[in-house]
C-alpha cells in the first residue's frame, strides 16, 4: 500500500511541477516592457524563484510523511480531530500575533521600540506557527479537497484536478496602475511583500512624477501561484475563502474563462467575481468541517476590510466616493477629483478605517471584484442572478467556466430569461 502511494505521489509531483510552470507563466498578465520597469525593479517579486524554492518543499514534506509511516519507531499521524484543532490553533496564534503588533504600533507610534517581554512573546508565537505550518497546510488542503469532492469537482472518484495546494505566508503585494483621467486597470505588477509605507509612497510618487499615472501598492490576501500563497494573517474563515478563491483560479486556468482572464476588463472581473462567490461558499463548508460550526453560505464577502467597526456605512461611503469621482473625471476635472478622493479618505480614517490612499488606482483595483463597494460593474448582480438559477454550486461554476468572452456570458443570461 505504501509503495503504491509513494509511486502515485511521485507521478503527481511531476505533474504538479508542470502545472506550476504553466500557472506561473500565465499569472503575470501583460508582459510588455514599459519605461517604469526600472523604477519597479528593486521591488519586484520573483515568482519563478519562489516556485523553484517552494514547490519542492511542499513535496519533500509529503514524502516525509510517507517515510514516517514506514518507520516503525515513528509516532503515528494525528487523527482528524487533532489535525483540525491544530488548524484552529494556528490561526488563533496568528490573531494573538496581530494583536501584539497592533499594541506595539499604538504604544510606540510605529518607531519600532519593542518591550523585551513582547519581543519574546512574538518570537515564541512565530516559532510555534512555523513548526506546525506544513501540517496545517496539508489539513486545509485535505478539508478543501473533501469539500470539492462533495460538490462534484472530482475528475473521477476522489481525484481533484488541479489538486488543492497552498502555502500560508505573507503574500506579495501588487502595484496597480491607472490613467489619471479615468479609472482603468492599466497594469498590475507583483511586488515583494512587507514594503514599508515609506517605500510604497516613494514608489507611487515616482510613478506619478515620471509616468503621470495613478499608482497604488495594494496588499492582497492571496495569489494563484502554485502552490497558491494565502495570507497567514487574519481569521480562519477568510483564509479558507482565499484558499478556495485561488484554487478556482487554478481550475479556471484550464477552462475558457480562465484562458480569457486578460482579454478584457470585463473578463478579468468575471473571473475574480466568480472566484469570490464560489470561494465564499466553499470556504464556508470547509470552515464548518474544521470548526464544527454551521456552514453559512454567504454570497457577499465580509466588509470592513480596513478594520473599523460596522456602525459606519463603509460600503455606502466608498460607493458614493466612486460615483462622484467618476463624475469629476468625466468633466475633465482631474485635480478636483484627486482632492475629493483625499478628503473622503480622511473622512474614513476619522471613522476608524485604516486607508492609506484613495486614488484612481484604488478604484481600478477594486473594480475587478464586482462584489466590492468600490466597483460599479454590473457583473456582481449578473453572477448572483446566474447563481440563483443554478441547481448547485457545481452547476454555477461549471457554467461560468465555459464562457470564453463576456458577450457569451451575457447571451447565456439573456437566453435563460
Amino acid at each position: 500500500m505504501t509503495g503504491t502511494y509513494f509511486r502515485r505521489l511521485v507521478r503527481t509531483g511531476f505533474l504538479l511541477f508542470f502545472l506550476a510552470v504553466l500557472v506561473t507563466a500565465s499569472g503575470n498578465g501583460d508582459h510588455r516592457p514599459i519605461a517604469l520597469d526600472s523604477l519597479v525593479a528593486p521591488h519586484r517579486y520573483n515568482v519563478v524563484s519562489w516556485e523553484i524554492s517552494h514547490f519542492p518543499d511542499k513535496w519533500v514534506h509529503k514524502l516525509g510523511d510517507v517515510f514516517s509511516g514506514i518507520n516503525p519507531l515513528a509516532k503515528g499521524p494525528p487523527d482528524a480531530a487533532q489535525r483540525r484543532a491544530q488548524v484552529r490553533e494556528f490561526f488563533n496564534l496568528g490573531r494573538e500575533l496581530q494583536n501584539l503588533e497592533l499594541q506595539i504600533t499604538a504604544e510606540n507610534s510605529g518607531l519600532g521600540r519593542i518591550a523585551p517581554e513582547v519581543a519574546i512573546q512574538i518570537r515564541r508565537i512565530e516559532k510555534q506557527r512555523e513548526a506546525m505550518r506544513g501540517d496545517v497546510e496539508e489539513t486545509v488542503e485535505s478539508e478543501m479537497g473533501a469539500v470539492l469532492n462533495l460538490e462534484g469537482f472530482s475528475s473521477w472518484p476522489g481525484l481533484i484536478f488541479p489538486p488543492v495546494d497552498t502555502h500560508f505566508s505573507n503574500p506579495p503585494g501588487v502595484l496597480v496602475l491607472s490613467p489619471r483621467d479615468r479609472i482603468f486597470r492599466l497594469k498590475t505588477i507583483v511586488l515583494r511583500p512587507e514594503l514599508t509605507n515609506q517605500e510604497k509612497e516613494r514608489l507611487e510618487d515616482m510613478v506619478l512624477g515620471e509616468e503621470d499615472l495613478s499608482a497604488l501598492v495594494v496588499e492582497i490576501s492571496g495569489i494563484a501561484t502554485f502552490p497558491s500563497i494565502v495570507s497567514e494573517r487574519g481569521d480562519l474563515r477568510r483564509a479558507l475563502d482565499a484558499v478556495a478563491h485561488e484554487w478556482l483560479h487554478h481550475w479556471f486556468f484550464f477552462k475558457p474563462l480562465g484562458q480569457g482572464f486578460w482579454d478584457s476588463p470585463q473578463m478579468t472581473t468575471l473571473n475574480e467575481t466568480a472566484a469570490t462567490i464560489g470561494g465564499m461558499e466553499m470556504g464556508a463548508l470547509a470552515h464548518a468541517a474544521i470548526t464544527g460550526e454551521p456552514a453559512v453560505r454567504k454570497l457577499v464577502p465580509p466588509r470592513d476590510p480596513f478594520g473599523a467597526s460596522r456602525s459606519f456605512d463603509f460600503d455606502g461611503a466608498i460607493r458614493e466616493t466612486r460615483l462622484r469621482t467618476e463624475e469629476l473625471l468625466a468633466q475633465g476635472e482631474i485635480p478636483e477629483a484627486e482632492d475629493y478622493m483625499e478628503k473622503r479618505r480622511r473622512l474614513l480614517v476619522d471613522q476608524g478605517f485604516r486607508i492609506r490612499k484613495i486614488n484612481q488606482a484604488f478604484f481600478a483595483f477594486r473594480q475587478s471584484y464586482a462584489t466590492d463597494p468600490g466597483s460599479i460593474s454590473p457583473i456582481d448582480a449578473q453572477l448572483r442572478e446566474l447563481r440563483q438559477r443554478s441547481d448547485s454550486l457545481e452547476d454555477f461554476l461549471k457554467t461560468v467556466a465555459g464562457f470564453g468572452s463576456y458577450s457569451e456570458f451575457l447571451e447565456h443570461l439573456a437566453s435563460d430569461l
